[in-house]
């Protein structure tokens, strides 16, 4: 990982996204720490290990004091909906020391309520779909099977989440 991190500041990368846990839920600062500074000025989002550490609370300190720039989270929960508690908790903790960005189930359905609760300003967001695959010819092994599909971004869902971020601009 530290080669890559590093290559991608060779190649001129705006940032990387790393996420490191000891086997207790802590977060594996020695780690974290090493890629954040190889990759300085780079900036760091720690990604959804976030929502797996026994102590988030804690986590976010440390993660400001080793320099990260961004954590990715769903409030530790499977949504950043059903975490939304957690997660306006953080932002507010953060206070804008590190970006407290919400991830994972984040539609344009949901997302000036997601805004407004937990004031925060970035968010992730995938917006694919699981679209059935156009071939018309599958060898026996592979007919009636979830292998021939594939996922897509959703043209009409990135349309709609850019008509509803242009509401919150």
């Amino acid at each position: 990982m530290l080669n890559d991190a590093q290559q991608c500041k060779e190649l001129g990368c705006d940032g990387i996204v790393i996420g490191f846990l000891k086997r207790d839920g802590s977060i594996d600062l020695s780690r974290t720490e090493r890629l954040v500074k190889a990759v300085y000025p780079l900036g760091v989002t720690f990604h959804r290990a976030f929502d797996r550490c026994a102590a988030p609370f804690e986590a976010l300190e440390q993660l400001v004091n080793v320099g990260c720039e961004r954590i990715l989270t769903s409030g530790q929960q499977l949504t950043a909906p059903e975490g939304v508690g957690l997660i306006a908790e953080l932002n507010l903790l953060a206070n804008g020391r590190i970006i407290i960005m919400p991830g994972s189930g984040v539609r344009a359905t949901n997302l000036s309520v997601l805004a407004a609760q937990t004031k925060c300003t970035e968010f992730h967001t995938s917006l694919r779909e699981l679209k059935k695959s156009d071939m018309d010819f599958f060898p026996p092994a592979f007919k009636n099977n979830n292998e021939n599909d594939h996922y897509s971004i959703d043209r009409e869902a990135v349309i709609t989440m850019k008509k509803v971020l242009n509401t919150l601009l």
